[in-house]
């Protein structure tokens, strides 16, 4: 099942999309500024480095799903 360009703009409108797209920029947010506060700071270099690399990638898949366009699902499915 392929979607329209008319239908996945239709989804980013919804009503719960926006309001899962916000909720994720706010844990984002959040994210950047415990960051900025040292919050993941260990003492231990490689739990310092797990636990950089865990929440780059949180961020990352945040930013994916606020960012999902036509073309990115048009990517997702050429595979298919």
């Amino acid at each position: 099942m392929s979607l329209s360009e008319h239908e996945i703009k239709e989804w980013l409108q919804h009503p719960v999309t926006v309001e899962l797209k916000r909720i994720l920029q706010k844990k984002r947010d959040e994210m950047k500024n415990d960051w900025e506060g040292g919050s993941f700071t260990d003492y231990d270099p490689a739990a310092m480095a797990l636990t950089s690399v865990g929440n780059i990638g949180t961020c990352r898949g945040y930013a994916w799903v606020q960012e999902f366009d036509y073309e990115q699902y048009i990517t997702e499915i050429e595979d298919e």
